[in-house]
């Protein structure tokens, strides 16, 4: 008897388990990459029905958690690439998140956390990542270059960077 492995990799997979699994973190990270609470879930969707679309494809070389963090960050950074987001968040920082009612969130509503949380967006990308996923996501440096597709020593040198730049700028401040 013949399956295809598409058949198969869709009677693996639940869709309501990868929303239960991973929809609040994949919230919290979107919302952090993009800035905009709309946005994120938005985001957060796509990623959700992109993963349940393409499960078959997870070769299973890192955790399925990284796998969906990758998918998430790409939609993310297709989200930054759309001209449309640049009008919606050129000048925002996220002095807005008192207005949110998700408790997920609601851990960056102190001044100090806001503060530090719109320093981390002067960041060049490249060390804004890396500070987002380890700090804010709890990544170790295995999953961040898996989900970066970097090598560990390259996320271990930026981070350090990072937070070499962090502490400049905040010492301005």
């Amino acid at each position: 008897m013949f399956f295809s492995l598409h058949t198969i990799a869709y009677e693996e997979v639940d869709i309501d388990e990868l929303i239960e699994k991973y929809s609040k973190q994949l919230m919290r990270l979107c919302y952090l990459y993009l800035k905009d609470y709309q946005l994120a879930e938005e985001a957060v969707q796509d990623t959700l029905y992109k993963a349940y679309k393409k499960y078959y494809s997870f070769r299973r070389e890192s955790s399925e958690k990284t796998w969906i963090t990758r998918i998430a960050i790409n939609i993310c950074k297709d989200y930054m690439r759309k001209s449309s987001y640049k009008e919606i968040t050129d000048n925002s920082s996220f002095s807005s998140i008192y207005a949110l009612e998700d408790e997920e969130l609601s851990v960056y509503a102190n001044e100090d956390s806001l503060e530090l949380l719109n320093a981390v967006y002067t960041l060049p990308i490249k060390y804004r990542e890396v500070i987002l996923l380890h700090y804010y996501e709890e990544l170790s440096i295995k999953e961040i270059a898996d989900s970066l597709r970097e090598k560990p020593n390259t996320i271990s040198v930026r981070l350090r960077r990072a937070k070499e730049i962090m502490k400049d700028i905040l010492r301005e401040d």
